[in-house]
């Protein structure tokens, strides 16, 4: 696996076999470990884990939210329970992947209206 955006088709398929819990907040105590471990080892961010980055930002910009709480708990918030907030992570995270594919579709199609 070059990437954590990798690993997400399988966390999905089966959460508990890396999640202690099907649970946004085990999801997001993962990432952070999983990101902590690349510094720690001196690994660079690969653009695919840029692009789940961005993500988590543009949850914030989604759901017009301005405060210090964590993604985990933006996410919570717009849910019925823990389980319910990572699946939304994972129909975001698609979500988010098509508009970004759609986006650099039209960029290719239209170079000058995409620079405007």
């Amino acid at each position: 696996m070059e990437s954590f955006v990798d690993l997400l088709p399988e966390i999905k398929k089966r959460p508990t076999l890396y999640l202690s819990r099907y649970s946004i907040f085990d999801f997001q105590s993962f990432y952070y470990g999983y990101d902590l471990a690349r510094n720690q080892l001196g690994l660079p961010k690969s653009e695919q884990d840029q692009a789940f980055e961005e993500f988590l930002s543009w949850l914030r910009t989604r759901y017009q939210i301005q405060t210090t709480q964590s993604w985990a708990s933006l996410l919570l918030f717009h849910s019925v329970d823990e389980r319910d907030a990572l699946e939304r992570l994972f129909d975001l995270w698609e979500k988010f992947q098509n508009q970004d594919n759609s986006q650099a579709k039209s960029a290719i199609d239209n170079p000058v209206m995409s620079r405007l």
